[in-house]
């Protein structure tokens, strides 16, 4: 019996990435929500939503990800999603710098950048 190959093309590839990338943000995001609330001056319950949505949007992605071939426009649009996400996520932090401590800072800027970077990939794809 053959194995398949993975990722069998670039669209592949991203979609890995990005659903790599979700699984792991929202993971942090569940384990570290009391110190991550606290850094980024929000609720936790704000904290334990947002893990859950990047949770949701890992098992989403990797359902495309197990496509044949993945639609690209369905990955163009994920692209855009993910670009958008990082320039809203970075406006949000720009108008509440102040609040928000050193810790929240570095992580916010590393997962909007981050969505920014995947986007980028999942475009080039």
């Amino acid at each position: 019996m053959k194995r398949p190959r993975f990722p069998r093309s670039p669209l592949h590839t991203a979609l890995w990435v990005d659903a790599t990338f979700e699984l792991v943000g929202g993971t942090m995001l569940l384990a570290l929500r009391g110190s991550v609330a606290d850094w980024l001056n929000v609720d936790r319950n704000f904290v334990s939503l947002a893990g859950a949505v990047f949770l949701v949007a890992a098992i989403a992605i990797a359902a495309i990800g197990f496509k044949a071939e993945p639609s690209r426009s369905v990955v163009s649009a994920l692209a855009a999603f993910n670009a958008l996400c990082g320039v809203v996520i970075w406006c949000v932090v720009a108008s509440k710098w102040s609040e928000i401590t050193p810790e929240g800072r570095w992580l916010v800027a590393a997962a909007a950048d981050s969505l920014i970077a995947v986007a980028l990939l999942e475009f080039l794809a």
